[in-house]
């Protein structure tokens, strides 16, 4: 088959083996299949340079980096690959992403706490990769390296997901999105770069504050500008995409298209001395290559990444500008905002609760998506930061108002002494179950030797954190029946 170790991934409601369009909003995806092997790798570098089969792994191939082995569990996210890596070497992990056309996928990678983490996508570094973050494949092949390291004991453990809840960007004209995970790729195939664009991503929360004076708890929002595509080179040449050569580049340079690929006897598309270039167990005399380049024709360069750019998100009626004017790719620029939290649920709701306008260049586009719910309901259930005033004796002191969203629940202080109305708060209990619109007044007293974060609190009664993945009930739901005195959503998670 031309298609090896092809994976169909399997989105909301696909049968087994089948290929289908997700909508926005599906499940994660597992990236359940590698190519694996151990090298010594200098920090900072990228380990996949040089000719076309270093760059392009394929499963038992020699090559300057190393033998690639395959490593494949399906349905499974997490691996250790210790078993692969050497004492004292660095353990790489490439993978293929098949998109059908340029999309926006959130990618998140774990290690353990002991590894060194870092990552490449079609060969530009991706920054602070620890953070779950969007990233934007092209229309077709795109490559993903994972170099892991750590001192000796330290597992070479890696999970790796990808989902479909992404920033208000434009997508492609079905609205939906396809891809597979694959460990090898037709020979003659080579991965691209998408089409220079600006992405914004969705907003995170990052926490919420209830303050005296106000009617409504405050959501502290973040949310990334990112640039994508080929970098512009210096003198404003283009550097092309892996693989693909710009006319007129001087001979010895990479093929100028899949039609060029390298042939075993060496680089010379007319043909060679047997022996020079291996293009793999599966395709020894760059045959099947040059097949497949004749059916497909020959690359499209597309258009380079923007060095400047501009977003203006809308959540609900509340509108988020960000700008920047040095982007690059895979290091997106993050920019913090706020809004009420009645606003942010509102957008949550909505069908496309998330806006954008997006400017570089001589170019503009729009873009809509969901906003997920989930994350609103973890940000209601976390610590909420209280806007006390601190006086000079150590102790906070303020008013507070119960918000419309804290309504019927049980609101417990953290870390500390508490009173209220200047009796003391029996086990922290600062309302319970707390009355909308009820006014209090609260003192708060750190605790001798607690970190000092201040005055925070949390809902002490079960909630969507509690319920068990797969259960009957949606984040959507939940979010819809936060509303009132919020008794509709306490019945629905059980409390």
């Amino acid at each position: 088959m031309l298609f090896r170790h092809m994976r169909a991934i399997l989105l909301a409601g696909a049968g087994a083996g089948a290929l289908v369009s997700a909508p926005v909003g599906a499940q994660d995806i597992p990236l359940d299949r590698w190519l694996v092997a151990s090298a010594e790798v200098e920090a900072g570098e990228d380990p996949l340079t040089g000719s076309p089969a270093d760059r392009f792994p394929e499963r038992y191939l020699q090559t300057e980096t190393g033998v690639w082995t395959l490593v494949r569990r399906d349905g499974e996210a997490r691996f250790d690959f210790s078993e692969w890596t050497e004492p004292g070497e660095a353990t790489l992990a490439h993978a293929y992403l098949r998109a059908a056309s340029d999309t926006d996928m959130r990618l998140a990678l774990g290690v353990e706490a002991c590894a060194g983490l870092r990552a490449w996508l079609n060969g530009q570094t991706l920054s602070d990769p620890e953070r779950p973050r969007e990233v934007r494949l092209a229309g077709g092949w795109n490559t993903l390296l994972v170099v892991l390291d750590g001192e000796p004991g330290c597992d070479r453990s890696l999970s790796a997901t990808l989902s479909s809840e992404t920033g208000p960007n434009q997508r492609n004209d079905s609205g939906s999105v396809q891809v597979t995970v694959q460990a090898s790729r037709p020979p003659g195939v080579q991965p691209n770069y998408p089409e220079g664009v600006v992405t914004v991503s969705a907003p995170r929360v990052t926490s919420l504050a209830w303050n005296p004076g106000q009617d409504d708890l405050v959501a502290a929002i973040s949310y990334d500008l990112a640039t994508w595509g080929r970098e512009a080179g210096g003198g404003g040449a283009a550097v092309d995409a892996p693989g693909v050569q710009r006319p007129g580049a001087p001979p010895g340079g990479p093929p100028t298209s899949p039609f060029d690929a390298p042939r075993r006897g060496g680089g010379d598309p007319s043909g060679a001395a047997a022996g020079d270039d291996e293009m793999g167990p599966t395709d020894p005399d760059g045959m099947r290559a040059r097949m497949v380049a004749q059916l497909r024709g020959r690359p499209v360069v597309r258009g380079p990444a923007p060095r400047t750019g501009s977003v203006e998100l809308r959540l609900s009626d509340q509108r988020f500008v960000a700008a920047g004017n040095d982007l690059r790719p895979g290091s997106p620029v993050s920019f913090d905002g706020s809004l009420p939290f009645r606003k942010l649920r509102e957008a949550a709701l909505r069908e496309n609760g998330m806006r954008a306008e997006f400017r570089w260049g001589d170019d503009e586009a729009e873009g809509e998506a969901p906003m997920a719910a989930a994350p609103v309901l973890l940000a209601v259930h976390g610590p909420l930061d209280l806007g006390l005033e601190a006086g000079p004796d150590g102790v906070w002191r303020g008013q507070l108002r119960v918000p419309d969203v804290l309504a019927g629940f049980t609101v417990r202080g953290l870390e500390g002494a508490w009173s209220v109305d200047g009796a003391p708060a029996a086990d922290g209990v600062l309302c319970g179950p707390c009355e909308r619109g009820r006014r209090f007044e609260v003192e708060f007293r750190s605790a001798p030797g607690s970190r000092d974060e201040g005055p925070r609190a949390r809902i002490a009664d079960r909630g969507f954190p509690d319920l068990p993945d797969g259960a009957a009930v949606s984040a959507f739901e939940l979010l819809r029946a936060l509303e009132g005195d919020n008794r509709r959503y306490r019945e629905l998670v059980g409390g």
